[in-house]
């Protein structure tokens, strides 16, 4: 099976380093690009076409929903995770809006649950 890809968005440049990291030594991803904000989301998908991308909600510019409604409209089936610290109904709006999972900021790498948490939520997106 060939490596899967993805590409990373997140405003926080000290998440998005754990975050690439994590991609690349715990699920053996090819991470092809990373940006900060939903612009470079949409422009990095268009280009790139990876098996995975990863959208915080709150970024500048354009947030992770507005970004990932326009990666929808590019591609019906792409697969989008939410990883965000916001809660509730946003969580909620972007699952029934296509997102295909959603984790939870803070990001505790170095809890072993949460890593299992994470690693099952980016295998369930593939097991369709």
């Amino acid at each position: 099976m060939s490596e899967k890809t993805v590409v990373i968005v997140d405003d926080s440049k000290f998440l998005l380093k754990q975050i690439v990291n994590f991609f690349e030594s715990k699920l053996e991803f090819k991470v092809l690009a990373s940006g900060c904000d939903g612009n470079e989301a949409v422009d990095l998908y268009k280009k790139h076409k990876p098996d995975l991308i990863t959208l915080d909600i709150t970024m500048p510019n354009k947030d992770g929903f507005e970004a990932m409604k326009e990666i929808l409209q590019e591609n019906a089936e792409a697969n989008i995770l939410m990883i965000s610290a916001v809660r509730g109904n946003a969580m909620l709006e972007c699952m029934n809006a296509g997102a295909k999972g959603y984790i939870e900021k803070p990001l505790k790498f170095n809890n072993q649950e949460f890593v299992q948490d994470f690693i099952d939520t980016v295998n369930e997106i593939f097991e369709d």
